[in-house]
C-alpha cells in the first residue's frame, strides 16, 4: 500500500469518526464539517460559528461562541460543534491539497 492510500484512508477515518461521535446529534456534527470546510451556508449562531472557524478561525469571538452555546445548551456540545468544523476545515484544505498532488502527477506524466 503506498503512503498516498494510507493517508487518503485516515483522512476517511478521521471523516467518520468526526461524524460518528460527540455530545450533538450527528446531524448538528456533519454540517459543523460541511460549514467548517465552507460547503454550506451558515444561518443560526451555531453554523455561523462552525462557518468562522473554516473561514479564518483566529476571528472567531466570544460572543459567537456564547451565542452558540445558547444554542446548543452546553460546554461539551458547543466543543463538539468547534471540534467538527476545524476537523471539517482541515479536511477541506487535505481534499485541496491531494487534487493539486494528482493534477501536478498528471501534468508531469
Amino acid at each position: 500500500m503506498s503512503a498516498e492510500k494510507s493517508h487518503v484512508q485516515l483522512a476517511d477515518e478521521l471523516r467518520a469518526r468526526v461524524n460518528d461521535s460527540g455530545v450533538v446529534t450527528r446531524n448538528v456534527r456533519e454540517r459543523a464539517v460541511a460549514l467548517g470546510a465552507g460547503l454550506a451556508p451558515a444561518a443560526g449562531p451555531v453554523e455561523v460559528l462552525a462557518a468562522q472557524i473554516g473561514e479564518a478561525s483566529f476571528r472567531v469571538t466570544d460572543d459567537q461562541v456564547a451565542a452558540a452555546r445558547g444554542a446548543v445548551g452546553s460546554e461539551k456540545g458547543t466543543f463538539g460543534v468547534v471540534m467538527a468544523a476545524s476537523v471539517g476545515a482541515g479536511l477541506r484544505r487535505w481534499d485541496v491539497a491531494m487534487q493539486a498532488i494528482e493534477e501536478a502527477s498528471i501534468a508531469a506524466s
